[in-house]
């Protein structure tokens, strides 16, 4: 019997990579993004293993829509991975509805997408969000990135604590430096919003980024294999060399 897993920001990145992942491993994927080209890529390659649903997590109406859909399935995943990085600068030059649009996305989102779909999880279901390094440091340039990051983080903690007793597991990833369309975006940004531009560029240029092969390897066996203990131990980090020894060998490697 198939499982199910909801993904946002699925059309590209981590997201697209993570939702092959688990096709693979059996499981019937909703595939939640705003742009439809990426999406209707995904259901072209996947077919009937994928359900498209293009929704902005960031608003009411989004969540409702992916609601609508997955209201008479049971969820045994759901990834919030969907994000965004702009406005980046100065916070003493940031402009109130960029702010707002950013934490409607980064924290509002996976929060209240959470309230909604409780409907749809039950016991041994997995909450999973995407973390970040900017969760924990501050990096100037990205303080509306950093802070929606450190509040997502403590909604992780939070949820964790208070759907325990429902036997539904909430877990928090910080899925390294990946070569995705984002880290384009960030080595295209001014140095003068972005001081740390240069770090950034030099990753690529070394070959320092992650693939998205490895980071959905490492997300999938999070996700189907990890202990409980495990999943939802603190935010776990793709480059802990304690869990390499147990993704490494895990079966997914073979799939």
């Amino acid at each position: 019997m198939k499982q199910h897993a909801l993904i946002t920001g699925s059309g590209t990145g981590i997201g697209r990579a993570l939702c092959e992942r688990l096709i693979k491993r059996n499981h019937e994927v909703i595939g939640v993004g705003r742009r439809p080209a990426p999406l209707e890529k995904l259901k072209q390659d996947f077919g009937k293993s994928v359900t498209i649903v293009e929704a902005d997590v960031g608003t009411v109406s989004g969540r409702n829509k992916i609601y609508s859909v997955v209201k008479k399935q049971k969820l045994d995943l759901l990834v919030h991975n969907a994000a965004v990085l702009d406005p980046v600068g100065p916070i003493s030059k940031m402009k109130r509805k960029e702010w707002q649009k950013h934490f409607q996305i980064n924290f509002e989102g996976p929060v209240f997408l959470t309230q909604k779909l409780l409907p749809c999880l039950g016991t041994g279901s997995r909450i999973l969000n995407i973390s970040s390094g900017a969760a924990h440091r501050s990096i100037q340039g990205w303080a509306a990135y950093c802070m929606s990051k450190a509040a997502l983080h403590m909604s992780y903690e939070c949820w964790k604590e208070e759907l325990s007793g429902q036997g539904i597991l909430v877990g928090s990833v910080k899925p390294g430096v990946v070569d995705t369309a984002m880290q384009e975006q960030i080595r295209n940004l001014d140095e003068e919003r972005f001081p740390m531009l240069e770090n950034f560029r030099s990753l690529k240029r070394n070959n320092e980024l992650l693939d998205l092969n490895t980071v959905s390897r490492f997300l999938a066996w999070l996700l189907l294999d990890a202990k409980p203990e495990i999943f939802t131990e603190k935010d776990q980090d793709i480059r802990d060399e304690a869990l390499k020894p147990l993704w490494d060998v895990s079966k997914e490697t073979t799939k």
